[in-house]
């Protein structure tokens, strides 16, 4: 997993985590639409909306994937 150094804990786009992260902007899309429905206290991803997209909080994207993600870093998926 990509270690963030504190300086440069920014806010992505969802092209841009896609990118950072090796995950499909779909599946990126579709994660952030479900943050966005839950009460803001309880998401484990910080987000904003834009008019036309979504900013995530890049330590918390990463952190989200590290420890809920099924994708190509994480080492219990099933292919």
């Amino acid at each position: 997993m990509i270690e963030i150094p504190e300086d440069k804990k920014v806010w992505v786009v969802i092209g841009e985590a896609a990118e950072i992260t090796g995950y499909h902007r779909n599946y990126l899309q579709k994660i952030a639409r479900k943050m966005w429905l839950q009460p803001e206290d309880e998401r484990l991803i910080q987000l904003r909306k834009r008019a036309s997209h979504y900013e995530l909080w890049l330590p918390d994207l990463l952190d989200y994937i590290k420890n809920h993600g099924y994708g190509p870093h994480n080492p219990k998926r099933v292919t």
